[in-house]
């Protein structure tokens, strides 16, 4: 048994393992929709009923995004160190990302001329990574992937990075409020969170605001696939209770269990959900698989690249079943999200902590020089 605050440290935790298995679940899931039905679903849906690899896999991002967003902004205690940062994470992968759609994909998947596909100002439009990031507009380029199974889709899954956005300003205002110093304070915090989760503004034609209906689930009336807003604040919750909350195999089976004994009933899906959410913090922690956590995270690149992979694979291979089609597509996601950690993610990320590093040692050897100086 583990107290959760002291696996809070890479060093000690196997999260980068989570996400590589969560975004490959993502993956998995996306081979249903990218390829033609060929009798088979997905194994999750076929276990549960309710749900599918996919959100799980989204899940499993939104409750560490939550934990470890949290736990950033109260080791950097400062604004614009915890924007940087967030925005060092993702926006060159996606900037990369876009640049990559705009020059190799679409010339080579275009079903237009060189000439009409540059020309168009649709094309163009996609050098804008900030809207795919901050409001969800979709990559998409003319002709390319028309012909698909899902046509024109080619990086579908992005469509949670306006949410984890939403979700970076709620930890960092109620962080400059002070809400996240306490587990008193951050269950005010997680009241302030509930307002972009219970309000949709929509942009098109005009500016309005609604209430989310919250019976209507995009997933279906018994999955909350679309629903990654409390998963997060879970995690905001789980980081306030980081020394109180003790991590164990045997709960983990204990809730397991609970769940399968409460199968067919009102109460098996929260029983599914909370054991979930202990399996993900138990895999995450557990000494016993810190020797599979990977020294590297893949995980964004698989969650960016995964599916334009995989439309390239159905573009030659539309009759493919969804297995052979991972199969083939699976070294090509790997190559991607190789190259984008290594020579986009990675190096951005080291650039900007030393940046932020001697500016600090700057503020602080000024500070210093100001402090001796008034002493004499």
């Amino acid at each position: 048994m583990s107290l959760l605050s002291s696996a809070l440290s890479r060093e000690r935790n196997n999260f980068d393992l989570v996400r590589l298995i969560a975004a490959a679940a993502v993956v998995y899931a996306h081979s249903f929709v990218v390829q033609p039905p060929d009798g088979h679903i997905d194994f999750v849906t076929t276990l549960l009923g309710f749900d599918y690899s996919g959100s799980l896999g989204v899940f499993a991002f939104f409750l560490l995004s939550g934990l470890l967003v949290t736990a950033s902004f109260d080791r950097q205690r400062s604004a614009t160190r915890f924007i940087v940062l967030r925005m060092t994470r993702i926006w060159p992968a996606v900037a990369v990302a876009s640049l990559v759609a705009i020059f190799i994909i679409g010339p080579l998947f275009t079903t237009l001329p060189w000439r009409k596909y540059f020309a168009s100002g649709i094309t163009w439009g996609n050098l804008d990574s900030f809207s795919v990031i901050l409001l969800g507009k979709p990559i998409h380029l003319p002709g390319v992937f028309e012909n698909n199974y899902a046509p024109s889709g080619i990086y579908t899954p992005l469509w949670t990075l306006p949410i984890e956005v939403r979700y970076y300003i709620v930890v960092l205002v109620t962080g400059v409020l002070g809400l996240l110093k306490s587990p008193r304070g951050m269950l005010v915090a997680v009241l302030i969170g509930m307002v972009p989760f219970l309000v949709h503004p929509h942009l098109a034609p005009h500016f309005y605001v609604t209430l989310r209906d919250l019976a209507n689930k995009p997933g279906g009336p018994n999955g909350y696939a679309y629903f990654p807003e409390p998963v997060f604040m879970t995690g905001m919750l789980l980081y306030a209770l980081r020394d109180r909350v003790r991590i164990n195999g045997w709960v983990a089976l204990a809730l397991c269990a609970l769940y399968l004994g409460l199968r067919g009933t009102a109460l098996a899906q929260p029983a599914f959900y909370l054991a979930f959410g202990y399996a993900v913090l138990w895999v995450g922690t557990t000494p016993l698989l810190h020797r599979f956590a990977p020294r590297n995270d893949y995980s964004f690149g698989i969650y960016i690249y995964g599916y334009a992979v995989q439309q390239i694979v159905s573009h030659f291979g539309p009759h493919l079943d969804h297995w052979s089609a991972l199969l083939i597509a699976a070294p090509g996601v790997f190559a991607c999200a190789f190259v984008s950690w290594h020579c986009v993610e990675k190096p951005a990320i080291h650039w900007t902590r030393r940046r932020l590093a001697k500016a600090r040692n700057a503020a602080a050897q000024e500070a210093g020089r100001i402090a001796e100086a008034a002493v004499r």
